[in-house]
């Protein structure tokens, strides 16, 4: 493998920017092997670093200016979340860092501001929830009630094995296999009683290895599914999602819990603006009996 350390600028030239993404993939690779990065995490970042390429790949690497990032974030937002943009402009910047780090450019482009509105959208109502919970069947009503019991993300309860439990707990990243983003995402998380019957039910005669639920994508298409097939769906309900029973497990705790504690169980790093920003939601009901509450004695 070539020691990047040794390139320059005139050993690369002319460099396009997918030439350098592919360097940098490959260093991050290295880093991955010797386990200082999650493969998890890596494999978000070479995600994202393709679909930087889309756009700026055929660009050199020192003709790349602001302009260039300006449209690909503008064009990006035409069909992507703020957020999903957010982070592929600062990754862009951390690439761009390390190519000036290792002497393949003398500096980088200004990267633009992409604002991530800070809007509070209410939950869906109990009723809402309940609805899938009651009507859709029972493999995938499981999956959802059991993260809105535990808070678990998607894609923790999709790479859930039967071994990772203990006798009222489910350990996250646990396993070699099960590497975790951030080392606050390795925890245990509690099980009240019908979090350990859904966990019982979904693993009763399976191997230690089987995935005792569906995956995020079989989730999402069999809400979608549903939603779609019944007549008496309720309207609010067509906005929910897998990730959104996270959310409402996070709202539960964060009232009458301290922060510390909803960080804890979510696995956010301890003072991460995250939980407050994008997990612990309000529904209308609670802001109507709110209301209700205020008065002049």
């Amino acid at each position: 493998m070539t020691d990047l350390s040794l390139l320059t600028v005139t050993d690369l030239s002319p460099l396009t920017f997918a030439g350098t993404v592919d360097q940098w993939l490959a260093y991050r690779a290295r880093l991955t092997a010797l386990g200082s990065i999650a493969r998890s995490t890596y494999a978000n970042q070479a995600k994202i670093g393709r679909a930087l390429c889309v756009q700026l790949g055929d660009i050199p690497l020192a003709g790349l200016r602001k302009s260039h990032i300006d449209v690909y974030a503008a064009a990006r937002l035409q069909t992507c979340a703020a957020i999903t943009v957010h982070e592929e402009v600062a990754l862009l910047a951390q690439i761009l860092t390390w190519a000036i780090d290792e002497r393949l450019l003398a500096d980088r482009p200004r990267m633009p501001i992409v604002s991530v509105p800070n809007i509070e959208r209410p939950l869906p109502g109990d009723e809402d929830f309940a609805w899938y919970l009651r009507t859709l069947p029972a493999r995938h009503a499981d999956a959802l009630e059991f993260m809105l019991l535990t808070g678990l993300a998607p894609h923790e309860l999709e790479r859930l094995q039967v071994r990772d439990a203990t006798t009222d707990a489910i350990a996250i990243g646990g396993r070699p296999d099960f590497q975790v983003k951030r080392e606050s995402r390795r925890r245990e998380v509690p099980l009240n009683r019908t979090a350990r019957a859904i966990w019982i039910r979904a693993t009763l005669g399976r191997a230690l290895d089987a995935h005792p639920f569906p995956t995020v994508a079989a989730m999402q298409k069999a809400m979608r599914r549903h939603f779609l097939d019944r007549d008496d769906a309720p309207p609010a309900a067509d906005g929910l999602t897998p990730k959104m029973m996270r959310k409402w497990f996070a709202s539960r705790i964060a009232h009458g819990h301290s922060e510390a504690l909803l960080q804890t169980l979510l696995g956010h790093a301890p003072g991460s603006p995250v939980t407050r920003r994008h997990y612990v939601r309000t529904s209308q009901a609670e802001r109507r009996a709110a209301v209700e509450e205020v008065w002049i004695p």
